[in-house]
């Protein structure tokens, strides 16, 4: 970046003592020596979370973080820290600080100093905390308190001086409980990935470095042993037998894990070019982000590119797959080409083919990236028709598998509740798969946002309350934080939801759809340019891809309908409803552009083909699935409802 200036989404911590001045008047030595002892407790706690002290002007502290569980966590053991000094201090020394925590995106200087609103926020927030106290936004509070056990009250809107809109503000009530996420707020963005990133996505394989619950359980009973005491060590026995056996998430790891060759180029390699090696290394670090286990290359370096031992290579690595490919030089042209071999069945697939002028314009493509894309294609295309042989359907990892086809296949209601049920049976086969969690949780928002829901404001609580679940087990998972910023989106905190999607971004820049999703809520917030920038990072969906693929369209006639260009909005709706007939969405706004423009006729045909295909939609449901707080975008919702009113969509379910 220019100058070495970075733009940064960080959690911001601003402290500042109580009763500074009047200390020093009474006792000036003593104070600065009180003030330098409280300034190392902060340094201390704060490095301890992964933060950073970037400031210790006059009386104050200022400290960023990579998340919002590392501040509020760093924030309870400084207080509680200084806290126990004071009471041991003499009165006039007992120095306490005010807290404040923000989450927001801040301008970082190569010197580590940093600038923005996010600051002024935090500082503002400190000022109204009490002596030994923490006050938070609420987008930390949303943060923090699943993930940490934290208990928090909300102590209204604060005006915060050079900052437009009041701040809504929390008051630390209980301090967090000791959970595994003090490991996250402890480490830095990157190993946040590698800590809980469980990344389970119709366009995306997921991994995750877990310890295996095998392992932890004979850690806890091991632990027991040591108690002399009888009834633990028979509680600990009985931990030991009570937790579930099954772990579908490490199970879908190992069923995807692979070898990356080089990609064979004698030609290359004979002229000194390095490219089949440096789009191998390309491709493995593509998968590694998207979460799949790769065996490091150096394992299988000594392989001939032309003729691997695919099956030495899966005995040795413990792989199913190995990926390899080769390129063909022509005088103007370098072809490259990745293929998948199965090495049980030995069944060969072409992932991926394309041409480049050089070998620099190679280097520098996606080629990677569209390898991905190929990959997750093919890995379920192959989980499917195993998970369909007979005697796999009870097995809860086939389940997912086959629940994932279901949402990405079609909309139909029947395809939904399919999907839902099979992430259900999963889900209580394992409770603690991310895969399972996450799964079930965008499953009844599907349902909800196609209209099949007999209560969606009830069928909303019990989506929020299974993406909470899926956050708690996979915190540093890319899809949990999508799916939950939908959800924030869903109850009108579109800031907060924003946040949180760039979190996700930051662990998978390439996870389509959550760029997908963003772009839909920043056309209901009014933001189309922004919108844009994320419609432009889909537009390579996969065939595959069904659904995805409707999202996407939907984003578009959304776009143009809130920009008054009902005409090229019709033209997309009408695409769409003819490539995929049994949605009723496309139908519901092709109905009111029929009735703004007084088609009359037409609007009739195609609100009753929607009522027709969900007879459960209605107008309240409809504008629950079109949340937004931007003045310009509900001007147009409300002439898209005026639009349904006239084409005869009923008020209520009533």
């Amino acid at each position: 970046m220019q100058n070495g200036i970075r733009h940064r989404l960080l959690a911001i911590l601003a402290a500042d003592a109580v009763g500074y001045s009047r200390s020093m008047s009474f006792d000036d030595l003593g104070t600065l020596s009180a003030l330098d002892e409280a300034r190392q407790v902060f340094r201390s706690h704060v490095e301890a979370a992964s933060g950073r002290v970037v400031d210790t002007s006059g009386d104050s502290v200022l400290a960023v973080f990579d998340t919002a569980i590392g501040a509020v966590r760093a924030a309870v053991e400084i207080q509680e820290d200084l806290a126990t000094r004071a009471d041991a201090a003499p009165e006039h020394l007992r120095l306490l600080f005010r807290i404040g925590i923000h989450v927001g995106d801040l301008i970082e200087k190569p010197d580590g100093t940093v600038y923005g609103d996010g600051v002024n926020i935090a500082s503002r927030l400190q000022a109204v905390a009490e002596p030994g106290g923490v006050v938070v936004s609420h987008a930390v509070q949303e943060f923090a308190s699943d993930r940490t056990g934290a208990a928090f009250e909300d102590i209204g809107q604060q005006k915060v001086k050079n900052i437009a809109k009041s701040i809504s503000a929390l008051r630390l009530l209980r301090a967090p409980r000791v959970t595994r996420t003090d490991e996250l707020a402890r480490a830095p963005l990157v190993e946040q990935a590698r800590i809980t990133h469980r990344h389970f996505a119709p366009n995306a394989v997921d991994v995750t470095v877990r310890t295996s619950r095998r392992a932890r359980r004979w850690r806890w009973v091991g632990s027991g042993a040591l108690v002399v005491v009888t009834f633990l060590a028979a509680g600990a026995a009985w931990q030991w037998h009570a937790t579930p056996t099954l772990n579908i998430d490490e199970e879908v790891i190992n069923r995807r894990a692979l070898a990356v060759l080089a990609l064979n180029d004698k030609r290359g390699k004979a002229a000194g070019s390095s490219l089949g090696d440096d789009l191998a290394d390309s491709i493995g670090a593509q998968l590694v982000r998207g979460g799949v286990r790769v065996i490091e290359r150096g394992a299988t370096v000594r392989q001939d590119p032309a003729a691997p031992e695919f099956e030495r290579i899966g005995r040795e690595q413990a792989v199913r797959f190995v990926l390899g490919g080769r390129v063909i030089r022509d005088r103007d042209a370098v072809r490259v080409t990745t293929y998948l071999t199965e090495i049980a069945s030995g069944a060969v697939y072409r992932l991926h083919e394309a041409e480049f002028k050089s070998d620099d314009d190679a280097t520098r493509s996606n080629y990677g990236h569209q390898v991905a894309i190929a990959l997750t294609a093919r890995y379920y295309e192959i989980e499917t028709v195993r998970a369909r042989l007979p005697g796999h359907e009870k097995d809860p990892v086939d389940a997912i598998v086959l629940a994932w086809r279901d949402l990405n296949r079609g909309n139909t209601k029947e395809d939904l509740e399919r999907a839902r049920h099979r992430f259900e049976f999963a889900a209580k086969a394992d409770p603690n798969s991310v895969d399972a969690s996450v799964g079930l949780g965008v499953a009844h928002m599907m349902e909800f946002y196609y209209f099949y829901s007999e209560s969606p404001r009830d069928k909303l609580d019990i989506t929020e309350k299974v993406l909470k679940r899926a956050l708690d087990l996979g915190p540093g998972n890319a899809q949990n934080l999508s799916a939950w910023a939908e959800m924030l989106i869903l109850r009108q905190k579109p800031e907060e939801a924003f946040w949180v999607w760039r979190r996700a971004f930051e662990i998978n820049p390439d996870y389509q759809i959550g760029h997908l999703r963003m772009a839909s809520a920043l056309i209901r917030q009014g933001r189309l340019a922004e919108a844009l920038e994320h419609i432009n990072k889909v537009n390579d969906l996969q065939a595959y891809q069904t659904h995805p693929q409707q999202w996407l369209i939907q984003s578009r006639a959304d776009a143009a309908f809130a920009q008054g260009h009902d005409d090229q909005a019709y033209e997309i709706l009408r695409n769409w409803a003819a490539e995929f007939p049994n949605n009723g969405r496309p139908y519901l706004m092709l109905a009111a552009i029929d009735a703004l423009h007084g088609r009359k006729a037409a609007a009739a045909a195609n609100m009753a083909k929607h009522r027709q295909l969900v007879p459960l939609s209605n107008i309240d449901y409809v504008v629950l699935t079109y949340p937004s707080t931007d003045p310009g975008f509900l001007a147009q919702r409300e002439r898209l409802v005026a639009g349904l009113r006239r084409a005869g969509l009923p008020e209520d379910s009533k």
